[in-house]
């Protein structure tokens, strides 16, 4: 990820086995193309109605957050892929690094925002009381913020330090790539997968106990974080574990060609999720995307085991 070498897929598409590999090459890239454009056009309708609501309510602002990210992570691949093209190659090259070093950012955003609400989320179903009373009112806003700036900053110390016209640059580049891949595959991924992982026991729970239908906002974070660990994190694996490992060029073609069409699907599938969580069957096509999106991510608060839910409530949210 650091190195400020771009990846070059020469090497893997010569030889015998070039012309099925540049296939393969080719029919990915154009799917992860297709991915992007469609990802970038829901990314931008969610970004547009959230931020248009009268309303937000915390997790909104967390999901809006998260879509801007995505819509940056897909706007960023599909520039990539366009300046790989042999005519944009070399005439772009610096523009080429700008936008891989752009979407690196994008992507971490992406994954610590994703993780704060897994986690948060998690903290207002274990401890439903605390959390409505303890809670600060502007946590999701603040979070968000410090988690842009953050990687923001992360990254622009990893452009210094892996920058090509940096001295010896190779042993600071596999550290920041160290800390960085730490923070994906030590901290970030095991935080978000044992929040989903209580969410979706919580879920069970109350769907056996009390015979109701999951509430629509957890279903809209286990399906990001179960999208995100299918299908997003091998390019994180890509960039900060196997980059450094002597693979040989096919199967390093392989591995990135696998890696950035997931992970134009995970960016892309979160509007998607929105839409079939929060639509109702027999009125799908036909309601505003401002009542569809505003009914999968609206909170509620959660009810302990020894509360009886109010009568009132039936829509399942």
């Amino acid at each position: 990820i650091c190195s400020g070498i771009s990846w070059n897929a020469e090497p893997a598409l010569s030889g015998s086995r070039g012309r099925a590999l540049r296939e393969v090459y080719l029919a990915a890239s154009a799917l992860a193309m297709f991915a992007c454009v469609c990802g970038a056009a829901g990314n931008s309708v969610v970004v547009w109605l959230l931020s248009a609501g009268p309303r937000r309510t915390p997790f909104c602002v967390y999901m809006l957050n998260l879509a801007a990210a995505d819509l940056l992570f897909l706007l960023c691949m599909a520039s990539e892929l366009s300046l790989e093209t042999p005519a944009l190659a070399d005439r772009f090259a610096k523009a080429y690094e700008a936008v891989r070093r752009v979407k690196y950012f994008a992507y971490t955003t992406s994954l610590s925002l994703l993780t704060a609400i897994s986690a948060q989320r998690c903290l207002a179903v274990l401890f439903p009381v605390w959390y409505k009373s303890r809670r600060p009112r502007h946590l999701s806003a603040a979070v968000s913020a410090l988690l842009w700036a953050l990687f923001l900053l992360m990254n622009l110390l990893a452009s210094v330090f892996c920058s090509k016209f940096w001295q010896h640059s190779e042993s600071q580049c596999f550290t920041v790539d160290m800390v960085l891949s730490t923070l994906i595959v030590g901290v970030f991924t095991p935080v978000m997968a044992v929040s989903g992982l209580t969410l979706y026991v919580r879920v069970r729970r109350s769907a056996l106990l009390r015979r109701r239908k999951p509430r629509r906002l957890l279903l809209v974070i286990l399906a990001s974080v179960l999208v995100f660990l299918v299908c997003s994190l091998p390019l994180g694996l890509y960039w900060f574990v196997l980059y450094w490992l002597p693979l040989p060029p096919e199967a390093e073609l392989l591995c990135i060609c696998l890696a950035r069409l997931s992970s134009a699907v995970g960016s892309s599938a979160n509007p998607v999720i929105y839409f079939l969580v929060g639509s109702q069957r027999t009125k799908r096509l036909a309601e505003p995307l401002q009542a569809v999106l505003g009914r999968a991510l609206q909170e509620e608060p959660e009810l302990e085991g020894r509360e009886t839910p109010s009568t009132g409530t039936n829509s399942g949210l």
